[in-house]
């Protein structure tokens, strides 16, 4: 069993855009029978960018709050890791454009992106973990941030209804003498058998101005929730089962489980896992933020009291792909 990981959540915070958008405006504006967006998706109303607002801007915006709950300034990081499946421009990466947008002085602290779909925030805090216990940093920040409304098809509910924007991020730092946090351990796996499940096709180097595809929908999310819950039903069983030998943890025990928004069912699904009254499920006033509705969700759980110091929690995402990722810690 590997031994825990004496890394701590120093602070964390999250950023909302300023518009919000019901699902009675979702039914109205497409066309749906009066009901159908929430019904389909269990989404009452989430949040969407509006003018000004971007996703460094945004990033920004959750690495400040998570610093000021830690106590901590811009100049403070050793390291900012941003999680964005749509970045905000393919040069420079957003990471540089969120620390200029934090006013970090150029030349000491990394930066760099992560893509690894909705469970990218997983995957920036694995890197992070790895370079605070190689020594190499002190104090990371940990950030995704998502404009998902602007690669939505309309015509398709089960998309069209899900999806929000925003930000969430956490500064982690080395856990000091006489404090019990502690990773205790994480776990990612892929099946690409499900790669065509969640996709966009264009915009990249296949697909694009230059080449363009032969439809225009191309360049939105395309999404099979019911083919990618079969993947998720038959790989999360065996996946957790591992993730609780590597940990020690008896998930039937967890004090609080912080899981991607990804659906309503996709929730329900979870909780024949893990206790029902530990899943933090704010989905119904987020939507599914992509890689940001972990961290989203995992400061409203801070901030609300819900997860107190000493607790043990495990964060939880699906992506597309299919990927699975985990970190069971105690905070």
């Amino acid at each position: 069993m590997p031994r825990p990981s004496p890394v701590r959540i120093l602070g964390t915070g999250a950023y909302r855009p300023a518009r919000v958008v019901t699902s009675p405006e979702l039914d109205t504006a497409h066309g749906r029978a009066p009901g159908e967006t929430l019904a389909r998706s269990g989404v009452a109303e989430r949040r969407w960018v509006d003018a000004g607002e971007t996703s460094s801007m945004m990033a920004a915006a959750a690495v400040d709050r998570a610093l000021a709950a830690a106590g901590l300034a811009p100049g403070d990081l050793d390291a900012v890791i941003v999680s964005a499946v749509a970045p905000e421009q393919p040069m420079p990466t957003t990471a540089v454009l969120v620390l200029d947008a934090l006013g970090v002085d150029g030349g000491r602290c990394d930066a760099f992106d992560v893509n690894a779909s909705c469970v990218g925030f997983l995957t920036g805090l694995r890197i992070a973990q790895d370079g605070l216990d190689a020594g190499r940093w002190d104090r990371v920040a940990v950030v995704a941030t998502e404009i998902a409304s602007k690669g939505l098809d309309h015509r398709h509910t089960e998309a069209s209804a899900l999806f929000g924007d925003g930000a969430g991020a956490a500064v982690l730092g080395r856990t000091a003498a006489g404090e019990g946090s502690a990773v205790l351990a994480s776990r990612s796996a892929v099946w690409p058998e499900a790669a065509q499940a969640c996709r966009i096709e264009a915009g990249g180097t296949r697909w694009n101005p230059m080449t363009p595809p032969d439809h225009p929908g191309a360049y939105l999310f395309q999404m099979d929730g019911a083919a990618l819950l079969r993947q998720v039903a038959r790989h999360l069983p065996g996946f957790l089962r591992d993730l609780e030998q590597r940990s020690g943890l008896d998930l039937a025990a967890v004090d609080v489980v912080v899981p991607h928004q990804a659906s309503a069912v996709g929730l329900r699904y979870l909780r024949s896992f893990v206790p029902g009254e530990a899943v933090v499920d704010v989905l119904a006033d987020h939507g599914n933020q992509v890689s940001a509705s972990l961290p989203s969700a995992l400061d409203h759980a801070i901030r609300s009291g819900r997860l107190e110091r000493g607790a043990t929690v495990l964060l939880l995402g699906t992506g597309a792909g299919l990927t699975l990722a985990a970190t069971a810690l105690r905070y």
